[in-house]
């Protein structure tokens, strides 16, 4: 239990608040069903968001299936063979997202266009802005990972 509500665990937390939980787990289903950045893709930035966070309940969630490989070279993404190039230009947006939203450049962008288009931009900001919320109210919620299960890899 955090000391924001009672919940244990992130759907808990945010079924407290009835007016946004449907809302909200709508949009969120969206992201991984949506045509714009793969699934696959976009887990791997979330991931990376809770590697960055230290946020070890979130590093305990799976949204999509990801080879254990690159689940533990994650950190290392930009220097191993495991990632594709579409998907080191989404980790290496996802990570300047994470330090500082005005630092990103136009050849961060551009890396992101030129795998996924304009609308694949749009999505991965949009998405962004949702998986790092989430990974942040994680953390203020004071949400435990599982004791039973080992956290993926942190920093």
């Amino acid at each position: 239990m955090g000391w924001v509500t009672n919940g244990d665990d992130r759907d808990t937390t945010i079924g407290e608040l009835a007016e946004l939980a449907a809302p909200f787990d709508a949009l969120y289903a969206s992201l991984w069903t949506q045509s714009h950045v793969p699934a696959d893709v976009l887990e791997l930035c979330r991931l990376r968001l809770a590697q960055l966070h230290r946020c070890a309940v979130e590093l305990q969630r799976q949204e999509i299936a990801i080879p254990a490989g690159k689940t533990a070279h994650l950190a290392h993404w930009d220097t191993g063979s495991l990632f594709s190039p579409a998907e080191r230009a989404c980790l290496a947006f996802t990570e300047v997202y994470a330090m500082d939203v005005q630092a990103l450049t136009d050849q961060h962008a551009d890396a992101v266009k030129m795998h996924f288009g304009d609308a694949g931009l749009v999505l991965l900001v949009e998405a962004l802005g949702i998986l790092d919320g989430m990974t942040r109210l994680s953390l203020l919620w004071q949400l435990a990972a599982a004791p039973t299960q080992p956290p993926g890899q942190l920093l």
